[in-house]
């Protein structure tokens, strides 16, 4: 874990050695989280006792608050764990303001050295509901990861009844964004579809000369990678591992959204 400082001070920056460096430190932390924070502070009853919400909207929220309370575990253990082993050299931040991207990893004048946004996938929800659709415009190259983290509820028993259930992350990757852009995009393109400055445009039903806004498909987890490129030949190595963790989350899930994505 003391190698981020020479990782860091190589020009050009090499992020794919970078997200690496992350992914193994991610997976570290998670499993600190759930064996520790997840069934300390996220416990909850068994269903029949609190059940889970079932209506869209509820659900969405639901997912959106335990997402944003992994977000604060994850991040906390990783800013710990960088600074037992590199002192005050770095700070792992939170993003003040509701915008790209999640947490800055700055130096310690404060500079933005990297920018990690963080999505978190419910293994049950419909359409796995997260989504990257950063525009393209406002990636860095060099200075841009994604951390995906793929949980489940995880129940617990007290003489083999079941009591309650906790978020339990059971995969994680860290990827250079500009990866995932490059394929999201050519992904548009090959439906169609094409960007105008951070506008996202698509072809209008049953009119392929005419455009109009995306509807909301573009940057899905499930859409960014083509169907007719999942085996193309020179698909980065982190496109590969995003794909992998695809097929993990659909191992988990009753919805089989690899398949029928």
């Amino acid at each position: 874990m003391d190698k981020l400082e020479e990782l860091l001070s190589k020009r050009p920056k090499d992020i794919e050695e970078i997200a690496l460096w992350f992914d193994e430190l991610v997976k570290i932390v998670s499993d600190n989280i759930n064996k520790e924070f997840s069934p300390r502070r996220l416990v909850k009853g068994n269903r029949t006792e609190e059940p889970l919400p079932t209506n869209t909207r509820q659900l969405s929220s639901f997912r959106t608050r335990i997402g944003t309370m992994l977000e604060y575990a994850l991040s906390t253990e990783i800013d710990r764990i960088i600074r037992e082993h590199n002192g005050e050299e770095f700070y792992f931040t939170f993003a003040v303001s509701h915008e790209y991207p999640d947490f800055y990893l700055r130096d310690n004048t404060l500079t933005s050295v990297l920018r990690i946004e963080m999505k978190a996938v419910d293994a049950e929800s419909d359409e796995q509901a997260a989504k990257f659709g950063v525009p393209t415009l406002d990636i860095e190259n060099e200075n841009d990861l994604i951390l995906l983290v793929g949980w489940k509820w995880k129940k617990i028993l007290s003489d083999k009844i079941e009591i309650g259930e906790y978020p339990f992350i059971f995969t994680s990757l860290v990827i250079p964004a500009k990866d995932i852009v490059e394929e999201r995009d050519k992904r548009l393109k090959l439906t169609g579809g094409k960007i105008e400055g951070r506008q996202v445009l698509v072809p209008k039903r049953g009119q392929s000369d005419v455009f109009v806004p995306d509807p909301g498909n573009y940057g899905k987890l499930w859409r960014l990678i083509h169907r007719k490129r999942r085996n193309a030949e020179g698909l980065s190595p982190a496109v590969k591992r995003f794909l992998d963790f695809l097929k993990i989350i659909d191992e988990h899930s009753p919805n089989n959204r690899f398949k029928k994505s």
